[in-house]
């Protein structure tokens, strides 16, 4: 078993409460200048839902998906709707199905070696021209976190996300850095981009 969704299984209610509050409106006012109205979203490591319940308010048709139990459970609580498991790098979803894929903090936890694969499936269910934002914490390689149990962290350079988003069929359309709320030392790569 993985050992970073066994943490987020064990953590989730824990997990949600102090991050619950954090308001990502930039990135929601990006990736919705290259959505079409009432889009269908997957969010895609959605956590408990604190971005799902945003991109609903928004009037999009919002999905969740993750892989932890742990996760669903909470989300299921805290905003309802369609959920499912699922792992992303084989996503049992439809080709095209989607207009837009939001993957905040999702390939942050993903060994690098998978992230082509990953996106690949996220190339796979967005409609040509489909809209995806990425968010990762900036930084080098990748290392096992103890500080709440046991989870991968995997860190990227801006350079380096660019590049493995646009291998995987992407045109990037904007990439911004953002500071955590919580940590002054810890800083996000924002992506959007839109399937070619």
């Amino acid at each position: 078993m993985n050992p970073t969704i066994q943490t987020y299984d064990r953590i989730a209610a824990e997990f949600a409460q102090p991050t619950w509050h954090i308001r990502l409106e930039r990135a929601l006012d990006v990736f919705a200048r290259a959505l079409i109205p009432a889009a269908r979203v997957l969010d895609l490591g959605c956590g408990p839902g604190r971005d799902l319940a945003a991109l609903r308010r928004r009037g999009y048709r919002a999905s969740g998906a993750d892989l932890s139990l742990g996760m669903l459970r909470e989300a299921r609580a805290r905003v309802g709707g369609d959920l499912m498991r699922c792992d992303m790098c084989a996503l049992p979803l439809v080709s095209g199905a989607f207009d837009g894929v939001w993957l905040c903090a999702a390939l942050l936890h993903l060994p690098r070696a998978d992230a082509p694969r990953a996106l690949a499936e996220v190339r796979r269910i967005l409609r040509a021209a489909g809209a995806l934002y990425v968010a990762v914490q900036q930084g080098e390689g990748e290392c096992w976190d103890e500080s709440r149990g046991t989870r991968l962290f995997t860190y990227y350079q801006p350079e380096e996300l660019g590049t493995v988003v646009r291998a995987a069929g992407f045109a990037v359309q904007a990439a911004w850095l953002s500071d955590d709320t919580a940590r002054a030392h810890v800083k996000w790569l924002n992506l959007i981009a839109l399937a070619e």
